[in-house]
């Protein structure tokens, strides 16, 4: 045999034993999770449905190490007159790919729920590992106020041309006149692209507004919060900017430059459109409403620029609730992936 060859089987007989090692070393893993369920007044909220579902090793050995033969369980219970809620469980820690996921819910409230990751035993100092897999939290249920009927839509649209501030109707779903029928330029797009190939191009969407005070409101909100109504139900007054700029390239040098394939998942959006003025500068009439997540750029598979966002507009003027009743979309004959669930 070969020494090369000798070397070879010497590596792959220390890796394999290296392996059942990791793995019997594993063993048991115990967790806890201390969780405290607040309402937005910072008020304990009795009796709420808690439950913490982990993820389990698959039944066969055969798929020990398969991420996708991976089974899930879980341990309900109420939060307590504190609205408290403990559980102890012990895991066998066979894969990395384990983890928990707190839901809570109660009739009135909107559900909520966060992801936590648990540590391996080996995988970090012992101090931290127990920190980590203890975790103490916090959720805050936000009440149902007042849902309302708005116009919702996950949009995937193309601008029509580039180098051209070119508007898109809300309320009908349509580019202006000539690019479609509609009649408000409440949103307006300038797209710019430069190609070359799909590895070297440069491209850049602006959004900017038709009238005077009109304008978007940027939000962050942490992408693990969880709750299904992620913004205030009430849009602020001011503090609107009259325009934002996302942009996307890649060159040979440098890869991918501000990526915005996807879109910010934490960046959120206020919106104010068709406003009027009085004589004396001040708001006399205007449309609210909503943006989750932030704008995705696609100008690869496009000869401009296709741009994806979901959006919500309340038709009230000067109503600032944008609490959506998903039951109640003003958006008609919706495409498939165009409908909305969250509010």
């Amino acid at each position: 045999m070969k020494k090369a060859q000798i070397f070879l089987l010497l590596a792959l007989v220390i890796l394999t034993g290296s392996c059942a090692w990791a793995q019997a070393s594993l063993g048991l893993t115990k967790w806890s999770v201390t969780l405290k369920v607040l309402g937005e007044d910072a008020m304990p909220v009795t009796n709420a449905d808690a439950c913490i579902v982990y993820t389990i090793p698959p039944k066969s050995s055969q798929n020990a190490h398969s991420f996708d033969q991976l089974g899930s369980a879980k341990i309900e219970g109420l939060t307590d007159s504190n609205g408290m809620f403990r559980v102890s469980h012990v895991s066998d820690a066979v894969t990395v790919a384990w983890g928990l996921r707190i839901d809570v819910q109660k009739q009135g409230y909107y559900s909520s729920s966060l992801k936590h990751e648990l540590s391996l035993p080996d995988s970090a100092d012992e101090q931290t590992i127990i920190s980590n897999n203890n975790p103490r939290t916090t959720i805050v249920l936000k009440k149902i106020g007042n849902p309302i009927p708005m116009y919702a839509r996950k949009l995937r649209i193309e601008i029509p041309n580039t180098n051209k501030p070119i508007g898109f109707d809300l309320i009908e779903s349509d580019w202006v006149a000539p690019y479609g029928e509609g009649r408000h330029s409440d949103f307006v797009f300038n797209a710019e692209r430069r190609w070359d190939s799909r590895k070297n191009f440069d491209s850049a969407m602006t959004l900017t507004f038709s009238n005077p005070s009109d304008g978007i409101f940027p939000v962050s909100v942490p992408i693990d919060q969880g709750c299904e109504l992620r913004l205030p139900s009430i849009a602020p007054m001011n503090g609107y900017l009259p325009q934002i700029t996302k942009h996307l390239s890649h060159t040979p040098d440098k890869g991918w430059i501000d990526d915005e394939r996807e879109g910010n998942k934490e960046q959120n959006y206020y919106f104010r459109v068709r406003t009027v003025l009085d004589e004396k500068g001040n708001i006399k009439s205007a449309l609210f409403g909503k943006i989750y997540d932030d704008f995705a750029l696609d100008p690869i598979n496009s000869k401009t620029m296709k741009i994806f966002f979901t959006y919500y507009l309340n038709p009230t003027p000067n109503d600032r609730n944008v609490e959506f009743d998903p039951k109640r979309n003003l958006s008609k004959n919706l495409k498939p992936l165009e409908g909305v669930d969250a509010p």
